[in-house]
């Protein structure tokens, strides 16, 4: 969900624009504004099931809108746009088995097609291929300790 406001009016009471809530429907807000000036914008993902947040589409801009409010204040409840994209729902990003809940934390690694990229010039190092830890910060390191250590053999 992202919410386009005059300015990024949070900045002036000091705070980020960054939070992490688990009262409303999003889980993990960020300020998307640019660097300096106008407009604002506010993203967040939402942390809300697929199967319930279908039958909450009408409801979940105003929800969404109103946990900016509580967490940035009275200025949060009048965006100037808003956009709710829900890539559960987009054939093109996600499959009828995506629905389920996870019951673990995925397995990660390196899958085969990015081996040997470009004849082994190109190595990509980012959590969703650590060997192990993939998907938290520590994966990034353990990525990154990986990469270091494949380069110098």
């Amino acid at each position: 969900f992202v919410a386009v406001y005059e300015r990024p009016f949070w900045r002036e009471a000091g705070l980020s624009g960054d939070a992490m809530s688990r009262h409303g429907p999003m889980v993990e807000i960020h300020d998307a504004s640019a660097m300096q000036g106008a407009p604002g914008a506010l993203f967040g993902f939402l942390g809300i099931p697929v199967a319930h947040r279908i039958t909450l589409a009408d409801q979940l801009a105003e929800a969404c809108v109103a946990q900016f409010g509580r967490l940035f204040g009275e200025a949060a409840l009048a965006p100037v746009a808003m956009r709710l994209v829900d890539w559960a729902v987009d054939p093109a990003t996600a499959t009828q088995a995506d629905h389920a809940p996870l019951a673990a934390h995925p397995a990660y690694g390196p899958p085969p097609a990015l081996a040997n990229l470009w004849g082994g010039a190109l190595h990509v190092a980012v959590t969703e291929v650590a060997p192990e830890h993939g998907g938290f910060t520590e994966g990034a390191l353990s990525a990154a300790q990986a990469m270091g250590t494949a380069i110098t053999r």
